[in-house]
Parts: structure tokens; C-alpha cells; sequence
């Protein structure tokens, strides 16, 4: 006997955004006990977001990101639809260069993101007579 499974036919029960996010972490918390933490961290980059009711976008920074979830997004994919019982949930991804991070790696860099984050670390400069 074949059994054969009508995709129409499967559950496409409604979600939120917030069960979506529970459940997301859910898997990277999954996938970081099985020993797959490039996965879980590239999950983590950005927070899922609902275009639609079934199509979930993701955005990163650089191509090879996409590319590692596009490989892996079966199992992902497989687990969401279950824990939601959404069987028509698709991922949207996208690459957007500009969210890649501006990393500070000469004493004047590290010097000037400080002071973005706290200004009064100028005039700490300043008072004690310091140098970078």
C-alpha cells in the first residue's frame, strides 16, 4: 500500500509573531545542543519577521549567511510548520549589506565608539590628560 499525502489537505492554522519567536529559539537552542553553532548563530543574526501569514523573511548581511540557511532550511522549515501547524510556511531571505557590522580595530576606532556610546568619555580624556 503507498500512502500518499495531499499537501492542500495539510493543517495551515494561523500564528503570531510571538509564537513564531518562542519557537525560533526554541530551534537555535536545539541546534547549539546538537553541536551546530555557525547555524544557530547565523540564526540569530536578525529576529524573523512575518510579510504574510505564511512567509517568514529573514534578512542578513552578507550572501554567505543566506546561502548556509538556504542549505539547512528543510530541517528549520520541518520543525516550524510542526510547532505551528502551519504546513504552508515559506522563508523569504534576503541580503542587506548594510546591517554588516563596522568592527573598531585601531586604538582611534575602539576610541571613537566609546564616545559614541558615552560622551562624557571625552572629557575623561581631557580632565586627565590621556592619550589613544
Amino acid at each position: 500500500m503507498e500512502v500518499t499525502i495531499d499537501e492542500e489537505d495539510l493543517p495551515n492554522d494561523p500564528f503570531t509573531l510571538e509564537t513564531l519567536v518562542k519557537f525560533w529559539s526554541i530551534f537555535v537552542t536545539k541546534l547549539e545542543a546538537d553541536g551546530k553553532y555557525n547555524l544557530a548563530a547565523i540564526l540569530q543574526i536578525d529576529t524573523p519577521k512575518l510579510i504574510n501569514e505564511n512567509t517568514i523573511r529573514l534578512e542578513f548581511p552578507n550572501t554567505t549567511n543566506k546561502i548556509e540557511v538556504e542549505r539547512q532550511q528543510f530541517e528549520l522549515l520541518q520543525y516550524l510548520r510542526k510547532a505551528v501547524n502551519n504546513f504552508s510556511i515559506t522563508l523569504d531571505i534576503v541580503v542587506n549589506e548594510t546591517l554588516e557590522k563596522q568592527y573598531a580595530y585601531t586604538p582611534e576606532d575602539k576610541y571613537q565608539k566609546l564616545v559614541e556610546k558615552n560622551k562624557n568619555i571625552e572629557l575623561l580624556r581631557k580632565t586627565f590628560d590621556l592619550d589613544l
